[in-house]
């Protein structure tokens, strides 16, 4: 019984110095765990873990259920809600400690709720801390989008596709070109549509290259994108068809406006 206790407690003190190397919480709180185990882990535990992550269990439900989906393009109107206690803990220990993380996870909160003018500042603050934290940086973007700020979003983004072009599985850069399209920024958009169709199969970046190289004359271009919107879509699985779908009948409308007929 004595060495499953030792062995317990060492998984989880292991557990604690990794959540608090994450959280960059003060390297003080190593030292405690490692010489106090287990107790000093369980103290991290209390005064610091639990306080910021257990309001948030609840919700876990709503952010698994997102992953799956595409996160940059979603702007609508804020709702109105009153800080929750969790809100409130995260200012609390903003005003204690000033940390990066904590600043970060706020500002996601607001982005959930849909909050960008309150979401702004917190991952302004995260990314001025640690300019590394990159998840901040994305966060920003998508408030600037969210208030149709695409300029702002897109000087964002392309800072954080020169840290990591291949951020949010190439939702980051996928942004970067629908910003570019959308802040009339037409040469920078082909230019990182093309990207974007090089390395990922995202319909709708096919759809609006298309739209834009038949803008700038470049009419059977644009129709053999289309093109290859219909014949990659032939191949994909039921789930995937749906969630395109609507990019594929536009496909569909093009060509069939332009006395092109597809079986």
């Amino acid at each position: 019984m004595t060495e499953l206790f030792w062995i317990a407690s060492l998984i989880f003190t292991t557990y604690m110095c990794i959540d608090c190397i994450n959280r960059k919480e003060h390297f003080v709180w190593i030292i405690v765990m490692i010489v106090l185990m287990p107790v000093g882990a369980i103290a991290y535990f209390f005064a610091v873990k639990n306080r910021v992550s257990a309001p948030s269990s609840s919700n876990s439900g709503d952010q698994s259920s997102n992953v799956s989906k595409p996160s940059f393009f979603a702007p609508s109107q804020p709702r109105k809600e009153l800080d929750t206690e969790e809100t409130l803990q995260l200012k609390e220990l903003i005003g204690k400690y000033d940390k990066a993380y904590h600043h970060e996870k706020l500002g996601q909160i607001y982005l959930e709720q849909k909050k960008y003018d309150l979401a702004i500042e917190p991952f302004q603050e995260a990314v001025k801390r640690d300019p590394e934290m990159n998840e901040a940086r994305y966060g920003l973007a998508k408030c600037y989008y969210g208030q149709g700020r695409f300029s702002e979003s897109a000087e964002v983004l392309e800072e954080l596709v020169q840290i990591d072009k291949k951020f949010d599985y190439g939702n980051a850069i996928f942004g970067l070109a629908e910003c570019y399209r959308l802040s009339g920024q037409e040469d920078k958009a082909l230019e990182t549509y093309e990207a974007v169709i090089n390395s990922y199969h995202f319909f709708k970046a096919y759809y609006h290259y298309a739209k834009l190289l038949d803008k700038r004359g470049k009419k059977q271009e644009a129709i053999d994108y289309m093109k290859s919107i219909i014949g990659s879509s032939k191949d994909l699985p039921d789930y995937k068809l749906e969630k395109e779908r609507r990019w594929i009948d536009e496909a569909y409308k093009f060509l069939r406006k332009n006395g092109i007929e597809l079986a």
